[in-house]
């Protein structure tokens, strides 16, 4: 290759890694923006959820308040909120004593197993998958792949070297017989 060849070519390299960060600009700039729509989106149905969760609260709250007397004849009976959401509440009704009896509050070993539960599931899978990985068929089938890549590449280098000599011979000839 002569020497303006090689410029031109390294010319074109750089055009086209220029090329290729101002798209990756884009692309990245493109994946924020839609990011930050999805928290904003993600933020505001918090805040719904947030708001019909104490409109609901402060129901329950005026509702115990106020007891309303049983009927004659008919046991007094209390709704329970199985889901959140809609106009309809959707409600169970038990059949209850004169007290409605309250939540037992969480220890805090049970707080502790709600916290801790999901990232330790997500610990343990890691871990199971790294024992997988590093398993001794594993390691092997890498070991041989491995074998296999630095065959290949070293026969390639080869064939590299013989194709320069003959290059080099060619090119001598050509020089001498000139």
């Amino acid at each position: 290759m002569d020497r303006a060849t090689l410029q031109t070519l390294l010319l074109a390299l750089a055009g086209a890694l220029v090329l290729l960060a101002v798209v990756a600009a884009f692309v990245s700039a493109a994946s924020r923006r839609r990011l930050r729509g999805e928290l904003a989106a993600s933020r505001a149905e918090v805040g719904e959820l947030s708001r019909r969760v104490h409109a609901l609260d402060e129901a329950v709250a005026a509702a115990r308040a106020v007891p309303a007397a049983p009927a004659a004849g008919r046991p007094e009976r209390e709704y329970v909120i199985t889901r959140v959401g809609g106009d309809e509440v959707a409600a169970t009704t038990t059949t209850t004593t004169a007290s409605p009896v309250a939540p037992a509050p969480l220890s805090a070993g049970q707080f502790a197993s709600v916290a801790v539960g999901e990232s330790l599931v997500r610990l343990l899978s890691l871990g199971y998958g790294v024992r997988r990985a590093l398993s001794a068929e594993n390691r092997n089938r890498i070991a041989f792949e491995v074998r296999r890549e630095v065959k290949r590449s070293r026969k390639e280098r080869r064939r590299e070297v013989k194709q320069a000599r003959r290059h080099l011979r060619t090119a001598r000839l050509d020089q001498d017989a000139a």
